[in-house]
């Protein structure tokens, strides 16, 4: 009656398996070589700015007309890739900003947790406010910790993207076999 066509088989996926495949292999090469992971994601962030600095400026000269001069539309494209090009320039500097940007995250996270977690104590969670609490302090002091150790901040971050990895191939590689 309710037949939605999910029970067919429709055979091996293999662009879902090699996706698995290539997750895998590169979340070992990740734990294996975290160091060519982070330039190979400076480069990415430093590609992706080029790119969005494009589009602002492309938008500033596409909507010139409309809107008016946006100077801060123009301002913004240029900032962006010049950052950009100086990550390309210099992948420490590269490195040490994502490393800044992954400490500030969590303590601006955790901040906005405790406040929260703060407005809970109204609604009688019983222990879910001081659970809720204590894992946002927790939270905060790993931040503080993680700006203070950059360095930490930057392999938790290569080790977190290389973790994720494995998952989704390993995910990938059990869907592909799904529906054989």
């Amino acid at each position: 009656m309710f037949d939605s066509g999910y029970n067919e088989k429709r055979g091996f996926d293999w662009g879902v398996f090699i996706a698995g495949v290539i997750s895998v292999v590169l979340s070992i090469f990740l734990f294996a070589n975290p160091g060519k992971g982070l330039r190979g994601l400076v480069i990415v962030l430093a590609v992706l700015l080029i790119m969005q600095g494009s589009a602002w400026i492309s938008m500033y000269a596409g909507f010139h007309g409309i809107f008016g001069p946006s100077w801060t539309t123009l301002l913004s494209g240029i900032f962006d890739i010049l950052i950009g090009i100086f990550f390309l320039w210099d992948n420490k500097v590269g490195a040490y900003t994502i490393a800044i940007l992954v400490a500030i995250w969590f303590i601006v996270d955790s901040v906005i947790g405790i406040v929260f977690a703060w407005h809970l104590r109204f609604f009688e969670t019983g222990w879910y406010f001081f659970f809720n609490l204590l894992l946002n302090i927790l939270g905060l002091v790993v931040g503080v910790m993680l700006l203070l150790r950059p360095v930490i901040a930057v392999l938790s971050t290569i080790y977190l993207i290389a973790i994720y990895l494995m998952i989704f191939g390993i995910n990938e590689i059990a869907l592909a076999f799904m529906h054989r």
